[in-house]
């Protein structure tokens, strides 16, 4: 299976991001030697299983106290508090009772700011779910930020999918979790942590469903969503890859709603506290036999400087970042440019996971409900486009009935899942013959697309496109973590907004046009009917005739998938 951000492989393991990095693990050539590999793995699973009692006191303490806090209400940010935060907010709420507040966060180094100085400002709780949170530079910084936060008595609550852990961040959440007031679960926990692969052997049908919501509510008065994870190439200071994404900081009506989803995802069943789910001796071996729940601070390895140029550089980067930010003030004195209009909050059911939530309940349809059929413009911007048949035929249908139809997603060269390429280059042809217009991000800003530079090496710095955002019409946006593929409509947990607004509606359908060409190709049809990439090079327009970056090998591996069965996966 694959999802964005490419971890989430498994079925064709490991696939790399150009199809032959990582080969095939179970070789089709050696049936002996896999099914001994698969009676080994099997024997080493025994009996192992998710743990009956899946939270601690000390955990269940955090939500009764949080109840004392808050009372039994329902929160929606508009009580009175001598918090110079909170009063600022509920000024604003108070004169938009029933709608909610939208500002956009763009780059990376304001997604990582707002993030850390909103979490220096909380004053009662803050409630956090993410698909990825990295133990690099930028996860540990937050880390750091939410333990001071609890050193202050602000109860903190992390809820993460557990498909991308490892041992070396078990150990990191083991110790973070020892404070008193920070409670961390795993949602949808691994069985097998030493050995990965068993749990595919085991308990494939459980484990392909992940939750891959994205959020952070400080004081269940201000959220930011979107499709961010956490990590350092999220948040614009990795050296070799960066996601180009959107976030949105929310106040007003919505937050209710979000803070209500996140206590339903953390009620779960299959939400487990990791102290339940990682025993303490196992990690051990990457602690350098230290107790895994030895003093957190001093145990943040990637942002206590060793002496190393790289580290401290790094560390700088960051560090500049919040000290040019001014959110904290801003927010305030009410200076943060909110867009107040009506929001509708969208998210799966947490049974989604458990393969036990009604369809008809699926974020996707809810999106089907709300937007009904689009008359005048469709504009989409995802990372992974993976139309499949019924997707892409609907879009083939609307543009044939006049509708413009615009798309941005990742050109072969900057997408890191190259299965979802598969299923999305087999439809470039029909769709552009039916007058939809697609452009593709390159990997970096800088290329140079002249047909003898095509082939230079790949271990550049590159860009990939990460955000899930698309208008409709004149009015509808929608911002949030769902792609635009099976996976994301039928697998996962998704989650977003879906603003009503003429003028970001109108922004987002006029971003896709003849400037993108500076960092993007436009795909179209030649006099033949072949593909071409037209872009922009030295100012001047260039038409390239083969797909770029891409050569005889990915090309055979690219139509070796879009032959096998695979699309319900992607």
């Amino acid at each position: 299976m694959w999802h964005d951000e490419k971890k989430q492989k498994v079925g064709f393991s490991q696939i790399g991001r150009h199809g032959r990095k990582n080969q095939i693990t179970l070789s089709v050539h050696r049936p002996i030697g896999t099914a001994m590999c698969l009676s080994l793995m099997l024997g080493l699973s025994g009996c192992q299983s998710l743990p009956a009692n899946p939270h601690t006191e000390d955990s269940l303490s955090v939500n009764q106290r949080l109840q004392t806090i808050y009372g039994n209400e329902r929160v929606d940010g508009r009580g009175v508090s001598d918090d110079d935060l909170a009063r600022a907010i509920t000024e604003q709420n108070e004169l938009h009772p029933d709608l909610s507040g939208y500002h956009p966060i763009v780059t990376g180094e304001n997604a990582f700011a707002a993030r850390s100085m909103l979490t220096q400002m909380a004053k009662k709780s803050i409630d956090v779910q993410y698909y990825i949170w990295h133990n690099d530079q930028a996860g540990q910084l937050l880390l750091k930020d939410l333990w001071e936060a609890a050193e202050r008595g602000v109860m903190v609550r992390l809820l993460l999918d557990d498909f991308n852990n490892n041992k070396k961040l078990d150990a990191t959440l083991l110790r973070f979790a020892s404070h008193p007031n920070i409670t961390v679960r795993y949602m949808n926990p691994m069985v097998h942590r030493t050995v990965p692969m068993l749990n595919y052997v085991t308990d494939f049908r459980r484990i392909n469903h992940r939750m891959h919501n994205k959020s952070m509510t400080f004081d269940r008065q201000i959220s930011i969503i979107g499709g961010r994870n956490i990590g350092n190439e999220y948040l614009s200071n990795s050296k070799t890859s960066q996601f180009a994404d959107l976030d949105v900081i929310l106040i007003g009506q919505v937050v209710a709603d979000i803070s209500e989803s996140f206590a339903d995802y953390w009620a779960s069943p299959l939400a487990f506290d990791v102290q339940t789910v990682v025993d303490k001796d196992t990690v051990h071996e990457v602690t350098d036999g230290k107790d895994a729940s030895s003093d957190f601070l001093a145990n943040l390895d990637q942002i206590n400087p060793d002496g190393s140029g790289d580290v401290v550089s790094s560390l700088s980067v960051y560090k500049r970042v919040i000290e040019d930010s001014t959110i904290d003030t801003d927010l305030i004195n009410k200076r943060v440019p909110f867009r107040w209009t009506s929001m509708q909050f969208l998210v799966d059911d947490v049974s989604k996971i458990a393969q036990t939530a009604d369809p008809n309940t699926y974020l996707v349809q809810q999106l089907r409900t709300l937007l009904g059929k689009p008359t005048i413009d469709m504009t989409r911007i995802s990372s992974n486009f993976e139309p499949t048949d019924s997707g892409a035929n609907t879009l083939i249908h609307l543009a044939q009935q006049g509708v413009k139809v615009l798309i941005l997603t990742n050109s072969f060269h900057a997408t890191d899942v190259t299965a979802v390429h598969s299923g999305y280059a087999e439809w470039r042809k029909p769709m552009l013959e039916a007058g939809i217009t697609l452009y593709e991000l390159k990997a970096t800003a800088s290329e140079e697309d002249r047909e003898n530079k095509l082939w230079r090496a790949r271990s550049q710095s590159s860009t990939s496109l990460h955000a899930k955002t698309f208008a409709v019409d004149d009015h509808n946006v929608f911002i949030g973590s769902y792609n635009v593929d099976p996976r994301s409509a039928n697998i996962n947990t998704e989650m977003g907004v879906l603003i009503n607004d003429n003028e970001l509606a109108r922004q987002l359908h006029n971003a896709l046009g003849k400037d993108l060409l500076k960092q993007s190709y436009k795909v179209t049809l030649g006099d033949s009917g072949n593909l071409q990439w037209e872009t922009l090079q030295d100012g001047k327009s260039v038409v390239l005739t083969k797909e770029p970056y891409i050569d005889l090998a990915d090309k055979i591996w690219l139509g070796i998938m879009s032959h096998l069965p695979i699309d319900w996966l992607l």
